[in-house]
């Protein structure tokens, strides 16, 4: 008891007045007095008294060995209570810092042994803090059903014990709201958001009230849109954090973000730009707080490895010392005799770096040399194809169809001339012929105009796209530098960012220098991707369409204009590129000057507009095969559509993971799909289809830009039918895909013939070899069956009754009820042949309930009725 009271007041001593040295060897002197009387309890509570005064001043490296020693005591001496329980959740809290997936998981499966120790010691104020924090946990991890059992028993236990918990049931009111919004049921999840609210009035919490009124109001703004409710909200908020001084929270910089947004929404653009500069402030903040904890944690991990490696050092430098001696001699010889042979290596290591620098110098203009040459002559085809292309448009009695495929081609010849145009800047940078052009104007018009092109992007993909933009004024820019760094940037953002992802872009002015953050949605980038994204022709995901010298272009032109530009992960899952550039007159060289007022031009929107497929669900026509396209690129699906709607039924997928989902869900009869493809590539398209029994029979064709013979060879090892390089011919292309549907119909054609199907005889796919032996196996057992139907062939088989009907009808040209009745038909012919029963006994045996329709059926398949049929044997 008496190291219990000690432990205690010093703990405390150390919260309220820091850390005395003096104090914490007190503390350490009681933790040998406890281990000299082994007295474990007290052990276990003077190491979590350490432990949670380390893990509150951020020291996570220093708390977290103290905490495992206290699982070793609880292991090793059977130590169950409440500080073993609350050691385990600390230890969780510390591994749910990262927010990862990984981490996720680690602090739930921590929480789960806390759970258990707390219900073995039958503590029922253990079990219930464990049950927030598990809710927690729960949700971070996707465990929504079983987050909702933890909140709904913590709710009961805190509402019912009503004293000073209001941390916690607010924190259950929110995860609460998770769980109603994850079911789709908004009414309940802002209903518990506002409970949050009303219990904590009167509570004299205002810091937990400061939370609980940013979590509604977050809601109104980003679910709801209600921008001026969640306005009044967000303002109590901010002033409730003020006033208990939490103002150096990520909490606060989320409330003064969200404000930003909302005045931005009414069109406050004053209030909106005051609050994201703040926020803008508290963030960079924040990110140096974070670093300095990182830095601090991995230097006391340094010290400990250091005063280890000391020790060990100490142990082995008498040996040492002793051989070294005895060496030293020998050292000096062999030491100048290597010192030779190294000099004789460098010298010639230095002549032939020379000579290569030399070469690589020759080989590096020759290279500038011809990437201007060929820029230069791919201008000249571009011209006359896009001046045609203009006049034909502007015609009035254009067919639409003839309308679309101008328009295709006139934006895949401004492509080519933007990337031209790209490789040329490129060239002048590196040549020095491409010189700044700085001249006064209103630079946030342009940066507004420029931003606003990407609405459409945003739309189809359903981003969350927010744009906030400071007043600039009357200050000094290349107008073209702006335009192709924004440009650039802001198109990578939307490349990467999946749908209903978030992007931002703001621009603000500090200390005479223009910053313009651009933070999207994605895959966290590698150290590998973080050195070399601003590479020439490096790619980070090379299934993405592109070449690669976009983020190049900006670099060089962010260099050219005394800028700086850099890019970096964060603590939530986003990318942000942040770009530093000069505004004032004074920060350039005189003759990079203009007088020349910048005249800001409407950004044409076609140029960056993207169609949004407004995808309703498909009738299928069994008149016209279905050909599904597959293709990241919408120009190359629109053509494909073009080509083939005469004589198909043509269904697009935008990549390769739908693609397979609408493969499996409409059963095409044939599929053409390009190689080069986000989430699944095509050879990763074709080898799932080919795999699975529902879709192993269609026939693929892929359609890929690189002519090397191993991919060739990789797509047809896939299972692919085919396989064509671009740019292709229409007509080859046609020929192909009529020549793959034609092989389809001889397999009808076989099949017919055959009392039963053959699966050796008829099929190329050992899936659908299988399929047939599975519907053989089917038909043997439940033909005779007068009331097995279509319904209960497709149970058996294991597919849906419309999969089933496709498959059956590429490889036999009859629908599952046709088939069964065919099959019947054959049955009841070879029993005529064979057996001395009668036709009404016949019809009977091989399913059929009613004779009049068994000769009707029999009749239309085989010309005559069984009794003609009888005769004829």
């Amino acid at each position: 008891m008496k190291f219990r009271f000690l432990a205690f007041f010093l703990f405390v001593s150390l919260v309220f007045y820091g850390q005395n040295q003096k104090k914490i060897d007190s503390l350490n002197h009681l933790v040998k007095q406890a281990k000299a009387k082994k007295n474990w309890d007290t052990l276990s509570e003077i190491y979590f008294a350490q432990a949670n005064y380390f893990y509150k001043s951020e020291d996570y490296g220093l708390a977290l060995p103290l905490l495992l020693k206290i699982d070793s005591l609880s292991q090793t001496h059977s130590i169950k209570n409440s500080t073993s329980v609350l050691a385990i959740l600390r230890r969780a809290e510390i591994s749910k810092l990262t927010f990862t997936k990984e981490s996720s998981q680690v602090a739930y499966a921590l929480g789960k042994e806390a759970l258990k120790m707390a219900e073995e010691i039958n503590s029922q104020e253990s079990i219930h803090i464990v049950y927030v924090k598990l809710a927690d946990y729960c949700q971070l991890t996707k465990r929504y059903d079983e987050a909702k059992l933890y909140v709904d028993n913590g709710l009961q236990y805190y509402l019912n014990k009503n004293h000073g918990d209001e941390d916690k049931i607010s924190r259950l009111y929110l995860i609460e709201s998770v769980y109603y919004l994850e079911q789709d049921n908004p009414i309940k999840g802002e209903e518990s958001r506002y409970k949050a609210v009303l219990y904590l009035e009167g509570k004299g919490n205002d810091f937990e009230m400061a939370k609980a009124k940013y979590y509604y109001a977050h809601y109104l703004r980003y679910d709801k849109k209600e921008y001026k409710k969640a306005l009044v909200l967000l303002e109590e908020s901010k002033t409730l954090f003020q006033a208990t001084g939490n103002t150096e929270g990520e909490m606060y910089h989320r409330c003064l973000r969200d404000l930003a947004i909302c005045y931005d929404s009414i069109g406050n653009y004053t209030n909106s730009s005051t609050n994201y500069k703040d926020a803008y402030l508290l963030k960079i903040e924040l990110n140096k707080k974070a670093n300095r904890t990182f830095s601090r944690n991995l230097e006391t991990q340094y010290e400990t490895e250091k005063n280890k490696r000391e020790i060990e050092l100490l142990t082995t430098q008498r040996i040492l010392a002793e051989r070294q001696k005895t060496n030293q001699r020998n050292l000096f010889l062999g030491g100048l005799g290597l010192t030779s042979i190294a000099g004789l290596f460098f010298f010639f290591l230095f002549k032939n770096k020379l000579k290569t620098t030399k070469k690589l110098k020759q080989l590096d203009d020759f290279k500038s040399k011809l990437f201007a040459n060929i820029s230069h002559e791919f201008r000249t085809p571009l011209t006359l194809i896009s001046g045609p292309i203009d006049r034909r448009l502007n015609s009035v009695d254009l067919k639409e169809d003839d309308r679309n495929e101008f328009e295709m081609i006139q934006r895949n010849s401004n492509r080519l001339l933007n990337l031209v145009n790209q490789l040329l800047d490129l060239s002048k940078l590196e040549s020095g012929h491409l010189k700044l052009k700085v001249t006064e104007g209103h630079l946030s018009v342009l940066l507004k105009s420029m931003a606003s092109s990407f609405q459409y992007k945003a739309i189809q993909k359903n981003l969350d796209y927010t744009v906030n933009i400071e007043n600039i004024d009357n200050v000094w820019f290349d107008k073209d530098v702006i335009e192709k760094t924004v440009i650039n940037l802001l198109s990578n953002a939307f490349k990467y960012t999946p749908e209903n992802g978030n992007i931002n872009f703001s621009a603000l002015v500090i200390d005479n220098k223009l910053q313009l953050y651009i933070e999207n949605e994605s895959n966290v980038l590698t150290k590998e991707q973080v050195d070399n994204i601003f590479n020439r022709f490096y790619q980070a995901d090379e299934n993405i369409e592109g070449v690669g010298i976009g983020l190049s272009l900006v670099k060089e032109l962010v260099n050219l204009s005394y800028g700086k530009i850099t890019v970096e992960n964060t603590f939530h899952n986003t990318i942000v590129f942040e770009v530093h550039l000069p505004i004032h007159k004074s920060q350039f060289k005189p003759e990079e000057l203009s007088d020349d007022r910048i005249g800001i031009p409407l950004i044409n929107q076609k140029e960056f507009t993207v169609k949004v497929d407004n995808e309703i669900e498909q009738h299928i026509d069994e008149d016209l095969p279905i050909l599904l396209v597959v293709d990241d690129h919408e120009d190359i699906r629109t053509f494909m559509k073009l080509a083939f709607k005469n004589n198909y039924q043509v269904i697009e997928a935008i990549d390769g993971e739908i693609g397979v989902k609408k493969a499996i869900e409409f059963v095409p009869d044939i599929i053409i799909s390009d190689v080069m493809m986000p989430k699944l590539n095509g050879f990763q398209l074709s080898e799932t289809l080919k795999q699975d029994e529902r879709t192993s029979h269609i026939p693929i064709i892929l359609l890929t830009a690189n002519t090397e013979d191993v991919d060739r060879f990789i797509g047809l090892e896939t299972g692919a039918d085919d396989y064509i390089t671009k740019p292709f011919k229409t007509k080859e292309l046609e020929t192909r895909v009529k020549n793959l549907i034609n092989s389809r119909l001889k397999l009808r054609e076989r099949y017919s013939q055959e009392l039963a199907l053959k699966p050796t005889g008829i099929t190329i796919s050992n899936f659908d070899a299988q399929f047939l032996e599975k519907v053989n196996s089917v038909i043997d057992e439940n033909l005779t069956e007068s009331s097995f139907s279509a319904e209960d062939f497709s149970k058996l088989v294991g597919m849906s009754r419309m999969q089933l009907h496709r498959k059956l009808k590429a490889l036999t040209g009859l629908s599952a009820t046709e088939f069964v009745r065919s099959q019947r038909l054959k049955l009841a012919a070879d029993l005529l042949k064979k057996s001395d029963a009668n036709v009404s006994e016949i019809g009977y045996a091989v399913g059929f309930n009613d004779h009049s329709y068994f000769t009707k059926c029999f009749k239309e398949m085989y010309g005559c009725s069984p009794t003609e049929f009888i005769s004829k044997l």
